[in-house]
């Protein structure tokens, strides 16, 4: 189960409440705490936190605007280690103009000024959370990118090798997932490897070798060799040919 996040916007007399949905996407205002004491402070955030099924917790952290930390930082730091102290995990995130962000969101709705100082908190807390929710599905998504673009390119679907024949045109797909293709020139075993000798169609005497591998699924891929192997490869290639010739 994905669990939700509870995200606090901490100030001497009020804490702000958000919360995320399940799938980690959008952020909710939830409540204004009005505080008493660590304790009573603490009490709540619990009742809130198991309402939602959930120990993670994200703090707003006022920086300056140079990127360093003041008191009031320092005071969310130490509020903070008594939550971690009860057992909640513990994020932070840079907060610095989320209080204006949520005004100016509700001078835009038409809030009364009596009525945003009863909810300007949680909205604060809001703002915090989305921006932290969206910043981890962007690293996500480039995290998936860089193992995509590190992944060798994956065999044709349903290509034979064996029955490859001397000029065959084959079709590989790449790590940005475009195909291109090759003219198959010939495959030669190396070292207990099997190597196929390509050409490029616009250039046929450039070949180049790519050794064939098995994923875990056990479809083919192909890997590149490295300059000093592909040099020993392309020594093994001629005498090959000379040999078939």
């Amino acid at each position: 189960m994905i669990k939700r996040t509870v995200c606090l916007d901490i100030g001497d007399a009020r804490i702000g409440v958000a919360v995320s949905d399940p799938t980690g996407t959008i952020a909710t205002p939830l409540e204004v705490i009005h505080r008493v004491g660590w304790g009573p402070d603490i009490r709540r955030i619990r009742e809130i936190c198991d309402q939602f099924e959930t120990d993670r917790i994200l703090s707003g952290l006022p920086l300056n605007m140079n990127g360093t930390e003041g008191f009031q930082a320092q005071k969310i730091r130490s509020f903070c280690e008594q939550l971690t102290k009860a057992g909640f995990s513990v994020t932070f995130q840079d907060e610095r103009l989320t209080t204006v962000t949520a005004e100016e969101a509700l001078i835009e709705g038409r809030i009364r000024r009596t009525e945003r100082k009863q909810i300007v908190d949680k909205v604060a807390a809001a703002v915090i959370l989305q921006q932290w929710l969206d910043e981890q599905q962007q690293k996500e998504k480039n995290a998936m990118n860089d193992e995509k673009n590190n992944l060798p390119p994956e065999s044709p679907e349903g290509e034979d090798v064996n029955a490859l024949e001397e000029g065959d045109l084959i079709e590989m797909v790449d790590e940005n997932g475009e195909t291109i293709s090759f003219i198959f020139v010939d495959a030669l075993e190396y070292e207990g490897n099997t190597y196929l000798a390509l050409a490029d169609q616009d250039e046929d005497d450039a070949v180049f070798f790519l050794r064939i591998d098995q994923d875990e699924d056990g479809s083919d891929v192909y890997t590149a060799p490295d300059e000093e192997l592909e040099n020993r490869l392309f020594e093994q290639f001629q005498r090959q040919r000379e040999e078939e010739d």
